[in-house]
């Protein structure tokens, strides 16, 4: 029986992590963080417990030692399956905290998500009912050819996380853009400074946030090309997200840029 790669969980969403107290009632994504976190804990105990567990039945072949190994089989399946639906309630609390994405996307993917998180729901649910040792492990082999398309689920999710986040700051930035562009119209109209070194500064932070929303389209294509069967889906997504980080160091530049044209321009006013 494979254990699935859980831990690919951990280190993807720790990059949206960031901790804040909160009411008792809250339940917001740091809440449900946590909830992941220690729900895999005991999934991560509970995993060793059925190795040790399956190690002793494939040993000694009693009856004692096959009903231990299907008490322990049977809990672990139940905190395997609690762990990834208690990620996905996380990714997606995420999803709704993020600025920059569409309704329609949002809305497509909380309906992915809430499917995905019923389906491991009712897994969990039903896994007592199994009868024997064999009917766990043909249980487990569900979950395991499911958790393929939760994988592509979950980083097709992260990554638009990922763009929501580079659209809500290219937004700003274009707003930014906009009142810088009347200023240096207005000086132009005055005639207080010639304006055509500030025309160019501005030409050059546009090209920024131009390159910087192509790296995050084809960072969104290579997470569109995701497919179940993939065998290296971690390895894919983490292409994706060394190509959203070159999108927002173009952001980076381009905001940089504009502090240096706020300044020349309070100096021309």
């Amino acid at each position: 029986m494979k254990r699935l790669p859980i831990l690919f969980l951990i280190f993807t969403l720790l990059l949206f992590y960031s901790f804040t107290l909160v009411n008792a009632q809250e339940f917001d994504f740091n809440r449900a963080y946590q909830d992941y976190l220690y729900t895999y804990g005991q999934y991560h105990t509970a995993h060793k417990d059925y190795l040790a567990a399956r190690s002793a039945w494939l040993t000694y072949k009693t009856l004692t030692a096959k009903t231990e190994a299907m008490t322990e089989t049977l809990k672990m399946l139940q905190l395997r399956d609690e762990a990834v639906r208690t990620y996905l309630t996380a990714l997606r609390l995420k999803l709704a905290e993020t600025t920059g994405i569409s309704n329609y996307e949002q809305t497509v993917l909380y309906l992915k998500l809430d499917n995905e998180i019923s389906w491991y729901l009712n897994h969990r649910d039903t896994l007592p009912s199994a009868g024997t040792l064999e009917d766990l492990v043909k249980s487990s082999s569900e979950a395991e050819k499911q958790y393929g398309k939760t994988e592509v689920l979950a980083y097709q999710t992260l990554g638009t996380i990922l763009a929501g986040k580079e659209e809500a700051l290219r937004d700003r930035l274009k707003e930014e853009i906009g009142k810088l562009n009347d200023k240096i119209a207005e000086i132009r109209q005055r005639g207080d400074k010639e304006t055509a070194t500030l025309e160019r500064w501005i030409l050059e932070a546009e090209n920024k946030l131009t390159r910087s929303q192509e790296k995050q389209f084809e960072a969104q294509q290579k997470l569109a090309k995701l497919k179940v069967g993939d065998r290296n889906k971690q390895k894919k997504y983490n292409e994706a997200r060394s190509l959203f980080r070159e999108s927002h160091q173009y952001l980076k530049e381009a905001h940089s840029y504009l502090k240096e044209l706020i300044r020349e321009v309070k100096r021309a006013d």
